[in-house]
């Protein structure tokens, strides 16, 4: 009987050139050192200027700017071309997110031009990122093809629950992980043979943020943000993001994983609507 041939288990995303937006972030920062540690040459593009990482980390090329600006962001890309040659994969992670974006009880009160931010960072940032990504790999060689050609979008649990008090985030979240992902899975192959793209929705990460957020907000919110629809009752850890956009960005193993958003949220499944006695203050009589 012939025996089978070795099984190879790792990630083969060695010397892999991935670019990473908003990399010098809370999660970003995770998924870059998660990318050196498998032996991929990395980009950030972030729009911080303060970096976790030293200037001398071997494969690493750290690029400041902002990805709802076209032509800089282009400029950026071919720096980070120019260093280390075709970005194969992109994580479009950066975006606002709901620590630094203001609350509103109703959309009732929320500002307009808030709402246009948003969706110019988070949504038309992300088809920024997501259109210099496919100009550069329009230009691969047909053969010997290329390994790990593929994009990784990031949504959000928001973007299938909602966010009652910030509602831009929502659906600019939505409109990424929906209409976006589902478009780019029709386009990507036809740009070139076998990429892919796919999408990971994080729910609450366990940053330094939560915690800060949850001694401010205090009990009954982190209940309502991490236990109460979620049957892990505990945040993501950055790590467990980290390795499921890792998982994503290998071909060895996710060949075949294409236009699919995989939710990384502890098992969340819905939001809280009123929490104990509220919504009697809400009654009509």
């Amino acid at each position: 009987m012939t025996s089978p041939p070795p099984f190879d288990i790792s990630l083969g995303l060695s010397g892999t050139h991935v670019l990473i937006t908003g990399g010098l972030g809370l999660i970003g920062h995770v998924v870059v050192y998660a990318f050196l540690a498998a032996g991929s040459k990395v980009t950030v593009i972030d729009l911080a200027t303060s970096s976790p990482f030293a200037a001398d980390t071997p494969n690493l090329l750290v690029l400041h700017g902002s990805i709802s600006d076209g032509p800089l962001l282009d400029s950026l890309f071919t720096q980070a071309e120019e260093k280390y040659g075709p970005v194969h994969c992109c994580v479009a992670l950066a975006s606002l997110d709901l620590s630094v974006l203001p609350q509103t009880e109703s959309l009732a009160d929320a500002d307009p031009e808030i709402w246009r931010r948003v969706f110019d960072v988070n949504l038309n940032g992300t088809f920024l990122t997501a259109q210099r990504w496919l100009r550069g790999i329009r230009s691969l060689p047909a053969a010997p093809m290329s390994r790990n050609v593929s994009l990784i979008l990031i949504g959000s649990e928001a973007g299938s629950f909602g966010v009652r008090t910030m509602p831009a985030y929502a659906a600019a979240k939505s409109a990424v992980q929906v209409g976006l992902l589902r478009s780019l899975a029709g386009d990507v192959p036809r740009v070139y043979t076998g990429a892919r793209v796919n999408c990971v929705a994080p729910g609450a990460v366990n940053t330094a943020r939560l915690a800060v957020e949850s001694r401010e907000y205090g009990e009954e919110w982190r209940w309502r943000e991490v236990e109460a629809t979620v049957p892990l009752a505990r945040p993501v850890p950055p790590e467990d993001v980290a390795r499921t956009i890792l998982f994503l960005a290998s071909e060895r193993y996710s060949g075949s994983v294409h236009g699919q958003v995989i939710s990384v949220d502890s098992g969340k499944n819905g939001t809280v609507a009123w929490g104990l006695g509220e919504a009697a203050a809400h009654q009509v009589t």
